[in-house]
């Protein structure tokens, strides 16, 4: 407990007005998730290189100086997408997005066909500046110069989330062609289809998409579907094989 007189009470009462501090009522500041998404990617460039000296950092101060409008992202959830996020809008603000782009793909691609390298990304307890020098070596090997992608994984670095790494290059990707407006599908069929076929497949698919959207078609073959066909784009399955339709028909017959 405090006592003071009711002048000196008043005066206080007045600054937090002013202030617009909510002491007395204890009301919590809230930030809308585009407020903190633009904080988030407003540090890039002020985050030292890739050393054992790298100013204190968290994602929430991620940023770059450029003043260009931040592109519009739906909410994105875990430690991946948020990360991913603050990525691609300091990405944005600088104007490499394509650039960027090219080089994350690199980098995912040795991340993804390297146990060695994942395992050293996600080592606990490996100090900081043991696995900056290691990934710093990794990005001059792949090519990766771009000053935005080299402060991110500072970044990333000194919050202790490069077990999430690979995640977060990938969640980019997703970001990426999502805001090009690219819909990915894929078809599995048993063998693979004919040109004709194919055409069809892609026709029917594209009555699905929206004004703007383009398809990003995979094809893949796999035998132990037996015949029919397996469809995903976006979050719809569509499921017509005969090795479906036989685990049905046992279900049913076993369940009798």
């Amino acid at each position: 407990t405090f006592s003071c007189d009711c002048r000196r009470y008043k005066e206080i009462r007045r600054e937090l007005r002013h202030t617009r501090i909510s002491y007395i009522t204890r009301r919590p500041i809230v930030m809308s998730r585009s407020s903190i998404l633009r904080s988030i990617a407003g540090r890039v460039q002020n985050v030292a290189p890739m050393t054992d000296t790298v100013s204190s950092s968290s994602l929430a101060t991620f940023a770059t100086k450029a003043a260009a409008p931040s592109p519009k992202l739906p909410p994105q959830f875990g430690i991946p997408g948020r990360y991913a996020a603050a990525l691609y809008m300091a990405s944005f603000k600088a104007g490499t997005l394509s650039n960027i782009e090219k080089e994350v793909s690199a980098l995912r691609s040795v991340l993804g066909a390297s146990a060695e390298l994942k395992a050293f990304v996600s080592e606990p307890g490996m100090p900081a500046k043991t696995r900056s020098a290691g990934l710093g070596a990794v990005l001059d090997k792949v090519g990766v110069k771009d000053a935005t992608v080299k402060r991110f994984l500072d970044v990333v670095v000194e919050n202790k989330r490069t077990s999430d790494l690979e995640g977060m290059l990938s969640k980019f990707q997703e970001i990426a062609a999502q805001q090009r407006g690219e819909v990915k599908a894929s078809v599995t069929t048993a063998k693979a289809l004919g040109k004709a076929e194919l055409d069809s497949v892609k026709s029917g698919l594209a009555n699905l998409l929206k004004k703007g959207e383009s398809l990003v078609l995979e094809e893949r073959v796999d035998p132990s579907i037996i015949s029919g066909i397996v469809i995903d784009i976006g979050d719809r399955h569509v499921d017509m094989s005969v090795s479906t339709r036989v685990k049905k028909l046992q279900n049913l017959i076993r369940n009798a």
